[in-house]
């Protein structure tokens, strides 16, 4: 855009106009004086500049374009800024909790509009830790779009999540989990056998997906791979454990393809939560979640003496310390045995320094 004067004296005002064709795009227009062809000038460059904004439901649409979601979660995206407009037929069709900025422009949102979000969220509701998704969700279309410099910066990128109220511990106790245990279908039973013995997670991912052909008999070992984060670990298991392992597998014909854990139907396990959560009711003990299995698998070894780095191994941890950093809850016995040997050194070597005398 420029400000020129002409040879008769008028003052002209050229810019680029997009409804223009492509091979005319310039546009103009002459005024008397100089201060008008400023004025105009200005007035069209605030349009421009209008235009060119993106608003939190342009913002969505082109983040969606650009990245390839799975259909339900695309949805998600769709209804969260977009709500009822996005089928007329259900009148009754929730409204997206970021319903209310859609139409505000992304550079201009501020504390406000998020609180806003997050109250729309709190009516319809959702918990703090689905609340914390959605922003997260805009956050990340808000990201995408410093990235194609389409805003200069992220308006929620420094305001924290809601506080979490934390979830029941993963941890327990053997003599909690061997009361579970007792009430525990046969099946089931094999099933925390299994995963304590190879220190699977327990669940769909790993425990209920293990096959026949993961175990290797003649070396006594089980090769897992650990969906979770797409790698596979090698576990060398009690030899009690193989020795049954052996026997079922020979029960089951050989069958490489047949799931080692399956229900009492002889079928792959598809829900298990029952079962478990039956179980402890049944003993009475406060709840004991099924993941606590790992946990305690871990830290057994610890308590026993073994090494950090092999216990690693068989969690399939990349590193010891993060075995460390997630099993340190050491067990009541394993703290007394450590002051049982710190009181014997201690007393050896205050025998050993002589005593002052008074004088």
């Amino acid at each position: 855009m420029s400000v020129y004067q002409r040879g008769d004296g008028r003052w002209v005002c050229k810019w680029r106009d997009p409804s223009r064709p492509k091979d005319k795009p310039w546009a103009t227009r002459s005024f008397h004086t100089k201060e008008d062809a400023d004025a105009f000038q200005d007035e069209v460059t605030q349009e421009e500049r209008q235009c060119a904004r993106l608003t939190v439901y342009e913002a969505v649409g082109l983040y969606l374009k650009d990245h390839n979601l799975s259909a339900s979660v695309e949805q998600q995206y769709r209804w969260l800024v977009g709500g009822a407009r996005q089928d007329q037929i259900r009148a009754k069709q929730k409204v997206g909790y970021a319903e209310c900025i859609a139409d505000r422009y992304v550079d201009s949102l501020d504390r406000r509009d998020l609180n806003a979000v997050r109250d729309c969220a709190r009516a319809g509701g959702s918990s703090n830790v689905t609340i914390n998704k959605w922003i997260d969700r805009l956050k990340a279309v808000f990201g995408y779009a410093v990235e194609e410099e389409l805003i200069t910066r992220n308006p929620w990128a420094h305001h924290r999540p809601l506080p979490v109220e934390r979830r029941g511990s993963r941890q327990g106790t053997p003599e909690h989990f061997l009361a579970v245990y007792a009430h525990l279908q046969p099946w089931m039973q094999w099933a925390c056998r299994t995963a304590l013995a190879l220190c699977l997670r327990p669940g769909k991912s790993e425990l209920f997906s293990l096959q026949w052909k993961a175990f290797d008999f003649l070396h006594g070992a089980v090769t897992v791979f650990m969906g979770k984060v797409g790698m596979s670990k090698t576990v060398y298991p009690p030899q009690e454990y193989m020795e049954e392992a052996l026997e079922r597998y020979e029960a089951d014909g050989r069958d490489d393809a047949q799931y080692v854990c399956r229900n009492s139907f002889g079928q792959r396990v598809r829900t298990y939560c029952h079962a478990w959560r039956d179980a402890v009711r049944k003993a009475g003990r406060g709840w004991l979640p099924f993941y606590s299995l790992r946990h305690i698998a871990a830290t057994m070894m610890i308590a026993a003496g073994a090494d950090v780095a092999a216990v690693a191994a068989n969690l399939g941890h990349a590193s010891p310390a993060t075995t460390l950093n997630a099993y340190a809850h050491a067990l009541p016995s394993a703290q007394k045995a450590a002051s049982a040997v710190l009181g014997a050194a201690w007393c050896g070597t205050a025998k050993a320094i002589p005593e002052k005398s008074d004088s």
